[in-house]
């Protein structure tokens, strides 16, 4: 071959070298996850909910851990007992990793949520589920507006009780930021893979 032209290939022989390098990659794509996560991440580490034992909950999870918070009410027919399903779904598919993650369900409709039946609701569906409940609707409105929940409780003009409220599910780690928001109808599988996706970056 021509030594010239032997001199022309060489440029052309690294540039395939280094695709084919990296084309053979060992390096992870990058983990990307199911739900929302809203940049800057909202923090919600200073608003803190009253529980039916008395205490006061912050919206901060433990080191390393991750607070999971719902905002609904028992009487839902359906997108809360859903979401409720979804998570205890998620955590015992999780294994040891579940006890890193705490579990809070803050009722929009205390009048009818009574400490007795909102603390068994949510224990129904998760052992050590934490309920939390205020007659304050300030400070539930507050604490809702900073996650993004919006909700609404009237009576009928047939005396029935209407609520309407977003079937949104946070994820909170233990700086107090939002990590991810899991729109309603997300598969318990892809939530069970953000908590992963959230543990491991929490433990890195």
């Amino acid at each position: 071959m021509d030594l010239s032209l032997k001199r022309a290939l060489i440029p052309v022989l690294i540039a395939l070298a280094l695709v084919a390098s990296a084309c053979g990659s060992d390096d992870p794509e990058p983990a990307v996850l199911a739900g929302i996560q809203r940049i800057p991440l909202p923090d919600v580490g200073e608003l803190a909910l009253p529980t039916t034992t008395g205490t006061d909950l912050a919206m901060q999870a433990d080191e390393d851990g991750l607070l999971l918070v719902y905002f609904g009410y028992t009487s839902c027919p359906d997108v809360c007992p859903t979401t409720m399903s979804d998570i205890r779904m998620a955590l015992r598919e999780l294994g040891d990793d579940a006890e890193r993650i705490s579990v809070a369900m803050a009722t929009i409709d205390p009048n009818r949520d009574t400490d007795d039946i909102l603390d068994g609701y949510v224990k129904a569906f998760v052992d050590d589920g934490i309920a939390l409940r205020t007659e304050d609707d300030s400070l539930l409105r507050a604490s809702a507006d900073v996650f993004g929940v919006t909700y609404s409780v009237a009576e009928s003009e047939e005396g029935e009780i209407e609520v309407t409220h977003s079937g949104f599910l946070y994820a909170v780690d233990d700086q107090g930021l939002l990590q991810v928001t899991w729109p309603f109808g997300t598969p318990a599988d892809d939530i069970l893979s953000d908590l992963e996706i959230l543990l491991d970056q929490e433990t890195t």
